[in-house]
Order: structure tokens, then C-alpha cells, then sequence
């Protein structure tokens, strides 16, 4: 989801139903970003969550074909594009924890 939808869909959000919390988190050791909005919606509590990484564009494997040694990974990341996911959660209240919900089934 590009910037530009999020901020529009969080907008609807608010006029609708208003923010019980809105938080924003950077990991620059990472380059990933995690953005979260909790709201009281239609259906109870509901958490929205944007995540938006690096795409990893190639993973190098380091090894060595003797006995007891170790294989090492290193992730290649691009500079410029990024992937960007979001999730739905809902309150469970008998769990006391929050569930994804596939977006899918919100319609129905």
C-alpha cells in the first residue's frame, strides 16, 4: 500500500471511529518501519499495522565443505525499493490477545 492510501485510509479512520492509540516505530539498523493504529471500529477493537522493509534482493551463502564448520548468510537489500505489507487484528477478548483477520472476510 503506497503512502499516499495509508494516510488516506487512516483519515477515514479517524473521522469514523477516532484513534484509541497511533504509534510509529523506526528500526535503522534494519531500514524497516512499523507503523500501528488501534482503533474501536464496527466490529470491537480492531489493530491496523503497516510494515515497510527493504526488498531483500539477494541472500549469499558462505560455506565451507569441512567437517563442523559453519555456513554463513549474507542479505543483499535494495537501496531504493521497498515492501510494504499490511495486517488486521482484532481484540479477542476471551484470549486476551490480539488475532489477525484475513481483510478478505471483513466484507462478509
Amino acid at each position: 500500500m503506497h503512502q499516499t492510501k495509508w494516510e488516506g485510509l487512516l483519515d477515514k479512520i479517524e473521522k469514523l471511529f477516532g484513534f484509541i492509540d497511533h504509534t510509529f516505530e523506526e528500526f535503522p539498523e534494519r531500514g524497516k518501519t512499523i507503523e500501528t493504529a488501534v482503533f474501536d471500529g464496527a466490529s470491537g477493537k480492531m489493530m491496523l499495522e503497516r510494515t515497510v522493509k527493504p526488498l531483500l534482493l539477494e541472500r549469499k551463502v558462505t560455506f565451507s565443505k569441512r567437517v563442523g564448520s559453519d555456513a554463513e548468510f549474507e542479505n543483499i537489500y535494495s537501496e531504493d525499493e521497498f515492501v510494504d505489507t499490511v495486517r488486521c487484528y482484532k481484540w479477542n477478548k476471551l484470549a486476551n490477545e490480539w488475532k489477525q483477520v484475513d481483510i478478505a472476510d471483513l466484507g462478509r
